[in-house]
């Protein structure tokens, strides 16, 4: 069967979308709100600067992955339901929780691993560098430039943690269709499904840069949108 072409995958996307953005943004927000939430208690518990602080905040910030990892796993499934007309509701975020969260864990516990790998070297510059920009006692061109420094480490940390985590973009879809599908096993067949799909995974992502660049001058509201949007299709991307 011939692949579909991006246009197409974001075409049966908003097919899919009409009548459900409501309960696609709920699910979202329930994801990114307990991230917020984990970040802003790991930042207040381990406020310090001090080699320990931050080490127990990346354990912290670990945990709370794991489990923010099984309610998107659930939103997996629910747009999942959605995408092939069948019945789902909000509760399905939680999906997981009930069937077999070891999975997701082992899963998610890899791909952190990756996570955490790939940001060391922003981890390093931050840390170094980051007295400099807090420093009264260097100018205001230094500070700028270790500013600069320091994002653009960050810029780069997160393409690199982006390309190496792509084989794995379709795990947490594949335990959703297969129970008996253990966590690394979901890992090792992702890596197969995206086999010659690479390149069309990162295409798609980056159709969505316009979308995402243009959301800033209606103050992020369109993101309402443009998030759902870009959820879905990489689940239509994942049934193609």
């Amino acid at each position: 069967m011939k692949k579909r072409s991006t246009k197409e995958i974001k075409q049966q996307a908003r097919v899919a979308l009409q009548g459900h953005y409501g309960i696609v943004i709920l699910g979202l927000l329930a994801v990114y709100g307990a991230n917020l939430i984990g970040s802003n208690l790991s930042s207040k518990l381990f406020a310090g600067n001090s080699p320990l602080d931050l080490i127990l905040s990346e354990i912290f910030l670990l945990v709370v992955s794991l489990i923010v990892g099984i309610i998107s796993a659930g939103l997996g499934y629910m747009l999942l339901n959605i995408s092939r007309g069948k019945e789902f509701k909000l509760a399905d975020l939680g999906y997981f929780f009930k069937n077999q969260p070891d999975r997701v864990i082992i899963a998610g516990f890899v791909l952190a691993v990756i996570q955490v790998v790939t940001s060391i070297p922003f981890y390093y510059v931050s840390y170094t560098k980051s007295s400099l920009i807090l420093s009264e006692e260097v100018s205001l061109e230094v500070q700028i430039q270790t500013l600069g420094t320091i994002l653009g480490v960050l810029a780069i940390c997160t393409v690199l943690n982006f390309l190496i985590s792509i084989p794995f973009a379709m795990t947490y879809f594949l335990m959703a269709d297969d129970l008996e599908l253990g966590g690394i096993q979901a890992l090792k067949e992702s890596a197969g499904l995206m086999k010659g799909n690479i390149l069309r995974y990162i295409w798609l992502n980056i159709s969505f840069i316009p979308l995402l660049f243009l959301s800033v001058f209606t103050f992020y509201i369109a993101l309402f949108w443009i998030m759902p949007y870009m959820e879905m299709s990489m689940t239509t991307f994942y049934r193609d």
